[in-house]
């Protein structure tokens, strides 16, 4: 459908055609009088010349006709729906800032974590801000422990049969799970209740206690902290059934902040059948450990970019992490995402967009070690925790300003779904809201008629300490390792019984690793979000479900 600005265009186009095809009828009728006439020959000649004349003349008219209508479509202004930010967001310079953060990954050790290249990845980041942005840069400093697994661990048990366990098929060091340790033939023992119950534990004094799968009342964590502090030297927990390979998860405080304690002695996983043996030969069983892991507590920091206009009291919070894991470059996770709002804030400074809602944007650190960045904002503002440097960092944002926060984590996933968080998911106090967020960004997947799926909103990415917080979020993504089924492949193409995106938390997600049709269409979906709500004159009242926002 065209615009109004096109219309004309289109009735000029309309009426060249009529005005040629009624030049074509009167030369035929001209051309078959002179057929009759003696110089017949002549006549036929130069009519036929001129009719082809004309006819090339008409095509060469419509098509010029039709790539400008083609041309002027596609100009930032002619979005019929009015929402033209969109089209002035470059997928190229996206690219350009990816391009750089692999650049950054190459000299420090092929990864922008927390330890090596983010520091970089974050100045970087700033340099562009302030160069080309238009908003006032902090940097918001806090710890974070970093935990890292320099060899290969083995777990051996001796009782009736010796048996050497294979790692990651039969166990494996849950992440944060001590430091460096050495067991050797140490006694092991039962431990009931899920470890929860320190009258029932018993002795476990230099013994590795086996925790049994179980309904247990407190968190891993909680239970091997527990264990380390009655003396155990390592704990073993055992998997339910239903899982067919070890943990891998953390075993440590899930709003982790500095002065909190972290595991010192090894901490394992092991699948239910290993469980099972060690279970019926506990007694004699002795346990042979040895891991080589560390953790450091460092020291690292968020960007964030407040806007100098539009209304502070219904702030817009827009986040993506910047750091990525230990093992790659993380290009598509996350670099896809905080290339894209980099480029979007750089974007609407560009053409001098000016929010009705203030934006600030941030990039988070420290998000593959527990989303902790966004969660010591959280605890920041919403809370009112100080550290060491937060007394002097101030920023001027205030929680109860925050209306809403809008998450992208992983834009260009090679073979990739259209995915939109699912707001239902949200706490009861950030459900409408979060529920209002998802249907943007589903008019967007509607007007451009792009297939998409919604998916859950339940951890893994920096909206959680909003919706925890009362804080409304939505974002969408592109997905990690989730196996594409037939039924989705015949629905958004791809590669079926294969990952969504193979190189996820690997050496391999680099730039060969983005989808640019993705990132089209991912990081567009964004900016129309972004600048759609920064537009919207009540907007608390749209993410209580009163109004709507077009």
């Amino acid at each position: 459908m065209a615009s109004n600005e096109q219309q004309p265009l289109l009735e000029a186009s309309r009426a060249r055609s009529r005005s040629h095809a009624s030049v074509a009828s009167n030369l035929n009728n001209s051309r078959h009088y002179h057929i009759n006439n003696s110089d017949s020959s002549a006549s036929t000649w130069w009519a036929s010349r001129s009719r082809d004349v004309l006819s090339l003349f008409t095509i060469l008219l419509l098509l010029g006709a039709g790539l400008g209508i083609w041309v002027y479509g596609t100009l930032p202004t002619s979005d019929h729906d009015e929402h033209p930010h969109e089209y002035a967001l470059s997928t190229d310079r996206i690219r350009e800032h990816l391009s750089h953060f692999l650049q950054i990954a190459q000299k420090h050790n092929n990864s922008r974590s927390v330890i090596h290249g983010h520091q970089a990845s974050a100045d970087y980041v700033v340099s562009q801000l302030q160069a080309y942005g238009d908003c006032d840069v902090h940097l918001q400093h806090f710890k974070s422990p970093v935990w890292t697994v320099n060899q290969v661990p083995k777990l051996r048990v001796k009782g009736p049969v010796h048996i050497n366990y294979l790692h990651e098929t039969d166990f494996d060091v849950l992440r944060y799970g001590g430091i460096g340790a050495n067991i050797t033939n140490a006694p092991a023992q039962i431990v009931a209740d899920g470890g929860c119950i320190a009258e029932r534990i018993g002795n476990i004094q230099d013994k590795v206690a086996i925790v049994m799968a179980s309904s247990q009342q407190c968190t891993i964590f909680e239970s091997a902290f527990l264990l380390e502090q009655l003396g155990a030297r390592a704990v073993i927990f055992v998997r339910s059934p239903k899982y067919k390979r070890p943990s891998y998860a953390r075993v440590r405080l899930t709003d982790w902040k500095e002065g909190d304690p972290l595991m010192t002695i090894p901490v394992l996983s092991v699948t239910h059948s290993v469980g099972q043996l060690l279970q019926s030969t506990a007694k004699g069983l002795r346990v042979d450990i040895e891991t080589d892991t560390s953790i450091q507590v460092v020291k690292t920091f968020n960007v964030i970019c407040v806007g100098r206009t539009g209304d502070r009291d219904n702030t817009i919070v827009v986040g993506s992490h910047l750091d990525s894991v230990a093992a790659g470059p993380g290009i598509n996770d996350n670099g896809s995402g905080s290339a894209s709002v980099l480029e979007i804030q750089l974007t609407l400074a560009k053409i001098k967009f000016a929010p009705r809602n203030r934006l600030v944007f941030a990039w988070w650190g420290a998000e593959e070690d527990g989303l902790l960045g966004s969660r010591h904002f959280a605890r920041v503002l919403a809370h009112g925790w100080k550290n060491q440097w937060t007394h002097n960092e101030t920023i001027n944002v205030e929680w109860p300003e925050i209306a809403l926060n809008l998450n992208f984590d992983m834009l260009a996933s090679p073979n990739y779904i259209s995915l939109v968080h699912n707001g239902t998911d949200a706490p009861v106090k950030a459900r409408t809201g979060s529920q209002q967020i998802q249907r943007v960004f589903e008019n967007y997947f509607a007007r451009h008629s792009y297939t998409y799926q919604v998916t859950d909103m339940l951890g893994g990415s920096d909206f959680l300490p909003f919706i925890q917080n009362g804080v409304p979020a939505g974002g969408v993504l592109t997905g990690a390792n989730e196996i594409k089924s037939i039924e989705e492949r015949e629905e958004h193409g791809g590669l079926a019984h294969a990952a969504l995106d193979t190189c996820y938390h690997r050496d391999c997600d680099t730039l060969l690793n983005i989808n640019m049709e993705a990132l089209h269409k991912m990081s567009r979906a964004a900016m129309y979000a972004i600048s759609l709500l920064a537009s919207t004159a009540d907007l608390r009242g749209y993410l209580a479900g009163n109004l709507n926002p077009y």
